[in-house]
């Protein structure tokens, strides 16, 4: 029979009681948006006229893709007290859904705010509202205007160049995209679309260039990674 001595016996008890990491096991990592609304579920219990309230829910619910909810949120914040954000990111989610309506709460906004400050974006939702229902001239003719007001508004420019490659003027639309990028040199959808341009125009390496540079700023961009797995 064997007779362990004290520090033995304290060894093995160590062995016995550590664990080996397991590599293979991950702790899913904790929403903060959910625990955020959580709270602010709480608020609207004891508070559930604070228009303020119902904004964050409703930009909480857009960012996890909820449409119809930050829809419904927004209306209520608006209801109790109309403020251009909530008007206009209201107006957003119902031009992107071709939902007339969108026209209707730009409409208010421009009666209700007179001052030039939300012309720009006015401009974008009108645009993207005619853009997706189909009427390329009023987009087109909107997204100048967003532009007019304000010749930083990057989105626009995208939205435009997205139109113009649509069309099959993939000149144009890459003149566009390259004009994003002297604005913003480290904007990743414009990279991606420059090569998606030269991919059309059949200039495979500058394609896989601007594919290249897309992926640099952005590793996680799918798209451009599978575009150059097909190019090259």
């Amino acid at each position: 029979m064997k007779h362990w001595t004290l520090p033995a016996l304290l060894l093995l008890f160590i062995s016995c009681n550590t664990t080996t990491p397991d590599h293979n096991l991950s702790i899913a990592p904790i929403d903060s948006s959910l625990i955020e609304l959580k709270l602010i579920n709480g608020q609207l219990l004891k508070d559930s006229l604070n228009h303020e309230l119902w904004y964050k829910k409703a930009r909480l619910s857009e960012q996890q893709k909820d449409t119809g909810n930050a829809i419904r949120y927004y209306t209520y914040s608006i209801k109790i007290y109309p403020t251009p954000p909530a008007m206009l990111s209201l107006a957003n989610l119902l031009a992107e859904r071709r939902d007339p309506a969108a026209l209707i709460v730009c409409a208010n906004i421009s009666t209700s705010f007179t001052d030039k400050t939300h012309l720009p974006d006015l401009f974008f939702i009108k645009g993207v509202y005619h853009a997706r229902t189909g009427n390329t001239p009023k987009a087109l003719a909107n997204f100048d205007s967003c532009i007019y007001s304000n010749y930083r508004y990057l989105e626009a420019y995208m939205e435009k160049g997205f139109l113009l490659s649509d069309q099959k003027q993939i000149q144009p639309a890459l003149t566009i995209f390259a004009t994003v990028l002297k604005l913003d040199p480290l904007y990743t959808d414009g990279y991606y679309w420059m090569g998606k341009c030269y991919e059309k125009l059949g200039k495979k390496d500058s394609a896989v260039y601007n594919y290249q540079k897309a992926l640099s700023l952005d590793p996680a961009l799918t798209e451009a990674t599978t575009a150059i797995k097909r190019l090259q």
